[in-house]
């Protein structure tokens, strides 16, 4: 809008060739210049928080005090108001820019000294009018601006940070099981519909949990599903998965061999001391992720073969 105010005042208000009206145009194609610079730089750097982001974000309005002033100093015939164009880039600086109080503050005390101590002595001013309160008022009611857009700025920032985190705390309630921090069922699903993008599946269960429960407690039986998780989880690779299936169940996708990622879990499983002093065994069931395979047949095979490692003693893997 300013710079379409300048271009008018050039072609509808200043004379015909004259400085003012030079200025004018001038004013105008600069501030279209900055226009263009600050929608362009936002999207050109990533680092937002940069110095060189910070001086940049600013820089329009920097150079648009520096119009006025040009204007201001250029044009020798003694003015009786602030010209416009420094009054819409203050106030536009105050509600565009977001400063914190501080900085606002020194910004435009900085353009309060040049104003009053500077410009007002250049340029030929009517001695019946305030300049200096002029500029000192408008400068003080455009930095209570830019107080009350940073604080509002604040307020809906933090309302955003709010929300951002409580949607984070919500969607990893909604995947993750709640005693064990791992990937829960459903979560589970959603990563056996891209099956195809892993090796193996494989499905294992504590061997006599119910023993567990009922010889030390639901909370010992609790503490011993929290350790396997971990052991689970140490042993898996980072691109891989493990979550629990569900009761003493619980699920791999892995990349590599299943085979081998099973038995080698089953092992540290039986050779680790639960709770501090309980033993127990686990079993599996494995199977390759086949493409040409649904999601329902993987899961009924490895199912299968971990029903089928339970009937033949426990503690083993059986794949197919």
């Amino acid at each position: 809008m300013l710079c379409i105010e300048q271009a008018v005042y050039g072609l509808l208000i200043a004379e015909n060739n004259s400085e003012l009206q030079t200025l004018y145009f001038v004013s105008a194609a600069v501030i279209g210049f900055l226009f263009v610079f600050s929608s362009v730089i936002p999207v050109l750097l990533k680092n937002k928080t940069s110095l060189v982001y910070s001086l940049l974000d600013i820089l329009p309005l920097g150079i648009g005090m520096g119009i006025a002033y040009v204007r201001m100093i250029s044009v020798s015939t003694s003015f009786f108001n602030i010209p416009t164009v420094y009054l819409a880039i203050l106030y536009c600086g105050s509600v565009i820019f977001l400063l914190s109080y501080l900085q606002s503050a020194l910004l435009y005390g900085i353009i309060l000294c040049i104003s009053i101590f500077s410009v007002g002595r250049i340029i030929p001013t009517d001695p019946s009018i305030p300049f200096a309160a002029d500029f000192l008022i408008n400068g003080a009611i455009a930095w209570a601006v830019s107080a009350v857009t940073y604080n509002r700025f604040l307020r809906t920032e933090n309302q955003r940070l709010l929300i951002e985190v409580q949607n984070k705390q919500l969607t990893f309630i909604s995947e993750h099981d709640w005693l064990t921090g791992l990937y829960n069922r459903r979560k589970l699903d959603r990563y056996l519909l891209n099956k195809d993008s892993f090796t193996s599946a494989i499905l294992f269960d504590l061997d006599h949990f119910k023993t567990i429960n009922d010889t030390y407690g639901h909370q010992k039986g609790d503490q011993v599903l929290k350790e396997l998780a971990d052991l689970a989880q140490s042993l898996v690779l980072p691109d891989e998965v493990v979550g629990r299936w569900g009761g003493e169940e619980f699920l791999i996708l892995t990349h590599r061999e299943g085979y081998a990622v099973a038995q080698n879990l089953r092992e540290v499983i039986a050779a680790y001391q639960f709770a501090k002093g309980i033993t127990i065994t686990a079993s599996f069931g494995v199977a390759k992720c086949n493409q040409h395979q649904s999601v329902q047949a993987l899961i009924s095979t490895i199912d299968q073969n971990l029903y089928t490692a339970k009937l033949q003693g426990r503690n083993r893997v059986v794949y197919t």
